[in-house]
């Protein structure tokens, strides 16, 4: 018995000293065990609150991106949403747009919302001065879309006085095919004659006679009076009236020559500018035969002051060459000027070099012009 008990006093003993010990580890080791799930929950509602934003977008293509950073996070200051829905396609099926623009978590985003349609960002305090940037109304000019989605970067966490709209890929299913021409939707009014019965009403007069006593030469005599009468007839007859209706059609062609016609894609850009108080628009486009200027072209419209001192602020800033070029009333920035708004063309070399060569130059112009409304970017 008295080697049992021996036993049990030993076993009682070693789980004593296990409990102890358990203790004392538990005590020691809990501030990094608390450190490391801190650090976890911070990670994981990063990537939370990135992904979430971005699978709202795909639910919800005009659901915005706040610009608060109460959170700690740094979520960029700007906002995003689906600009027209019937242009979308996958703008990386260019090679050339694939090669040349760097995978960052901004242009990871415009690219999946791209399939949904042509997107539009705004930067900005909404304050002061209104740009609206586009590029890519032609779908094979991709020097424009590279430098425009440069500045993306370069302005996604600036802060200035005034607001920016940019529109990065004007016909992303353009863009996608590398094709100037395209299929693109428009409304037209269709004049429809509708005959229409209805009850005419009319008058019709007829006189009464009646037999009436009357005085005369003091004596009282009988005689017939007439009266006129007005009875209402109606009767069916019918008439013809006309009925304007909207409709949609849809045309191939160059879409730079069709921005004056309901609902295409750069009447809707233009008129987007003008519901929104826009008073300046940047086109953004590459083209051939412009190899010889080295660092780009500016169009501008002659007699309008304020498009002349703004082209020549690029030209200081860059050495560009301004002119005037040919006009075609279905042109964005024809129509632009026709509204009101102060609209340049920037245009690079697109066939001959480097398209990234090229696209640097022209996000040094894009840079230059917005320098212009807005002393702070520089």
């Amino acid at each position: 018995m008295q080697v049992n008990l021996k036993i049990i006093n030993n076993l009682k003993a070693t789980k004593l000293a296990l409990v102890i010990l358990f203790i004392l580890c538990t005590i020691f080791t809990a501030p990094a065990y608390a450190d490391t799930e801190l650090d976890n929950d911070y990670y994981s509602n990063s990537k939370t609150a990135t992904d979430t934003s971005i699978l709202s977008q795909d639910k919800l293509p005009d659901t915005i991106i706040s610009d608060d950073t109460s959170n700690g996070l740094n979520i960029p200051n700007y906002t995003i949403k689906t600009f027209d829905s019937s242009v979308g396609a996958d703008v990386t099926k260019n090679n050339e747009i694939s090669k040349f623009i760097p995978r960052t978590p901004l242009s990871n985003q415009i690219f999946k919302l791209q399939k949904k349609g042509s997107t539009i960002l705004k930067f900005g305090n909404g304050k002061g001065k209104k740009l609206l940037i586009l590029a890519g109304i032609h779908g094979n000019e991709v020097e424009s879309n590279i430098a425009t989605m440069k500045y993306l970067e370069f302005l996604k966490n600036r802060k200035f006085e005034g607001t920016i709209y940019v529109i990065p890929f004007t016909i992303p299913k353009s863009t996608s095919l590398n094709s100037r021409n395209c299929k693109f939707k428009y409304q037209y009014i269709e004049i429809i004659k509708i005959k229409q019965r209805y009850r005419k009403s009319y008058k019709v007069r007829s006189r009464i006679w009646k037999r009436e006593k009357y005085k005369s030469q003091g004596r009282w005599k009988y005689g017939w009076k007439g009266y006129w009468t007005y009875k209402i007839r109606y009767k069916n007859t019918y008439r013809i009236i006309t009925k304007n209706i909207f409709k949609n059609g849809y045309k191939f062609g160059d879409p730079n020559r069709y921005a004056n016609i309901i609902g295409t894609p750069g009447w809707k850009v233009v008129e987007f500018a003008k519901k929104n108080g826009i008073r300046y628009i940047i086109d953004v486009h590459s083209g051939g035969g412009i190899e010889k200027y080295n660092n780009g072209v500016v169009f501008a419209t002659p007699g309008w002051s304020e498009e002349s001192k703004w082209a020549r602020h690029i030209k200081l800033k860059t050495g560009s060459f301004v002119t005037s070029g040919k006009k075609h009333p279905g042109m964005v920035n024809v129509y632009g000027n026709k509204l009101g708004i102060n609209t340049l063309t920037l245009e690079v070399e697109r066939d001959q070099g480097s398209s990234l060569q090229w696209a640097n130059i022209q996000y040094k112009m894009i840079k230059a012009a917005c320098n212009y409304l807005f002393p702070s970017l520089r």
